[in-house]
């Protein structure tokens, strides 16, 4: 069998398309910091030794997408995000189902 190699085809851009890129990476260069900033806020608010720190690791640990985890929690997948970045917390009602859409059982303690 003959090894075959992809033949790549190049082309000069045009104004048009070279003016889209552009933007998009400016687009780009203006969100990434913010972007950034909300990864490390996922990633603090993860590791809090907290109830609301073990949920956000086990939506982390879930096979489930985030979109997922949010219906089968009954909540958007923005109040998810948000709680995953510790600017919103939950009621006790939406932690109750939370817990059970990733599998975890609540015990009382003491």
């Amino acid at each position: 069998m003959k090894n075959r190699q992809a033949r790549r085809t190049t082309r000069e851009l045009t104004e048009a398309e070279k003016q889209r890129i552009e933007r998009y990476r400016e687009q780009i260069a203006r969100e990434l910091p913010d972007l950034e900033a909300r990864d490390q806020m996922r990633k603090d608010a993860r590791e809090e030794a907290t109830l609301s720190g073990e949920l956000r690791r086990a939506v982390h640990r879930s096979d489930l997408s985030l979109a997922e985890v949010a219906t089968a929690a009954g909540i958007t997948p923005i109040i998810l995000d948000d709680f995953l970045t510790g600017e919103r917390t939950l009621r006790s009602d939406v932690i109750d189902r939370l817990a059970t859409a990733l599998g975890c059982e609540l015990h009382a303690t003491g």
